[in-house]
């Protein structure tokens, strides 16, 4: 019984970890996982669906509209009519009622209208199609924001591992320590207090590093949440928060290609065509028409022979309408157009300058984040060496406590100050290739 169930446990756990394998991935495969599977992309595929189907729609007008129409009536009770009786030989003076028309009616007809000319028609398929091109830049838009999340949360998941790294190194060290200092302690070379701070330190230590386990575990999540990627699988990060991107980065702002200028442009675009389709009500419309009926009438419940009578008739022409007044309605309604497009184009002078504003700072931070970097590793180095100089001292009883304690607080604010110029460099890169238009250009030649 216990070898069974031995068995089936181990079943069990090869079928739990079958569930839960591990899947390794690089910034780039972690993007291009993201814009295979993510949800949000997948909800703009349906939008530009909708979009091409409009277009349809308005196309369609173009086309001949053909309707056809049929009725059959039963008159079972019809109406009498007053007549003078002299008509039919009655006696004068007095009337007589006479019913008209006949019990059964069956008519029937076609009737097709065709645009010849319609300004307004032509100016609606330039403004679906304006629309169309403003739905392809909302869908690089929210390819660029996934992108740029992926790679933010991916950071911040490579902070978390060096931040668990180092706290991790620093909290080896400190055990240590605390092991000497009990021994000092119990040898009357230690106070009570000197050997209570660095247990105080150790469990600031402890909880640091905890709290760095839960925010990589809760980024983790996002990071899945974002690639679409089943929860219950882990996901491993292959590179580290100091392996440098190979990504080449353009000299140049190709402001042409940042989307927000792109999605101005075409508001403006937009804007313009509504100001040509409210000038198009100005101008005069040409229609055909063509329609044919038939007519067919009796007293008895036939539709052909003797006593039924059938009557056909058709007609065609053109129609042209023109509007004259219409107490200023258009007028100010193409005024209100034009002071949108007004608007557009103030957004764009302002929206220039921002930019123009972003991808300085980005490149000016990237510049000090590097020297950053450099500056912050080489004290970095100098406080590792200084901590363990002053360390071998403590052993040998020739520091004091304090001139360690000192020591490791350098230490761990120099480790802090590295960090975050790393992160500072990565932010900053990546506020420069979005900024600078090159990411959206990257994923429209993509």
């Amino acid at each position: 019984m216990k070898k069974k169930l031995l068995i089936v446990s181990l079943l069990f756990s090869v079928f739990l970890s079958a569930q839960t394998e591990t899947k390794k991935f690089s910034i780039k495969e972690a993007v291009e996982y993201g814009l295979k599977n993510n949800l949000n992309l997948s909800k703009t595929e349906i939008d530009k669906k909708i979009i091409e189907a409009q277009i349809a729609e308005i196309k369609g007008k173009a086309l001949p509209q053909i309707n056809a129409n049929s009725r059959f009536t039963d008159n079972y009770s019809l109406a009498e009519q007053q007549l003078p009786a002299e008509i039919v030989g009655g006696t004068p003076g007095t009337t007589v009622g006479v019913k008209f028309g006949n019990r059964y009616s069956l008519t029937g007809g076609i009737d097709v209208q065709q645009k010849l000319f319609d300004f307004n028609f032509f100016t609606s398929v330039k403004s679906v199609k304006a629309l169309r091109g403003l739905q392809e830049l909302k869908t690089l838009q929210t390819k660029e924001d996934l992108i740029i999340n992926i790679i933010q949360v991916y950071i911040q998941i490579q902070v978390n591992n060096k931040q668990i790294e180092l706290l991790q190194n620093n909290s080896n060290r400190n055990q240590n320590l605390i092991k000497l200092s009990g021994l000092k302690y119990n040898e009357g070379f230690l106070k009570k207090l000197d050997l209570n701070q660095l247990i105080v330190n150790q469990n600031n230590l402890l909880t640091q590093v905890d709290d760095a386990k839960y925010a990589n575990q809760e980024k983790t999540r996002v990071l899945k949440i974002l690639l679409n990627f089943p929860l219950e699988n882990e996901i491993e990060l292959s590179e580290k928060l100091e392996d440098k991107s190979d990504f080449a980065i353009q000299e140049n702002l190709s402001i042409e290609n940042n989307l927000e200028y792109k999605q101005v442009e075409k508001q403006i675009e937009l804007a313009k065509i509504d100001e040509k389709l409210v000038k198009s009500e100005y101008l005069p419309q040409l229609n055909a028409f063509f329609n044919y009926n038939y007519q067919g009438n009796g007293n008895e419940f036939k539709f052909s022979g003797t006593g039924y009578n059938e009557q056909r008739n058709g007609t065609w022409g053109i129609t042209a309408s023109m509007p004259i007044f219409d107490g200023f309605q258009k007028r100010k309604r193409l005024q209100q157009k034009q002071l949108q497009t007004e608007i557009y184009n103030q957004d764009k002078v302002i929206l220039v300058q921002n930019i123009n504003k972003e991808y300085i700072d980005a490149k000016e931070q990237m510049a000090l984040s590097d020297t950053q970097i450099k500056n912050q590793l080489a004290n970095m180095k100098l406080a590792t060496e200084n901590y363990d100089g002053i360390n071998l001292s403590y052993k040998e009883g020739v520091a004091a406590i304090t001139e360690l304690l000192n020591s490791e607080f350098a230490l761990r604010e120099a480790q802090s100050n590295y960090i975050n110029a790393l992160l500072q460099y990565r932010v900053s890169e990546l506020q420069l290739i979005k900024s600078s238009g090159q990411l959206s250009k990257l994923i429209s030649s993509n």
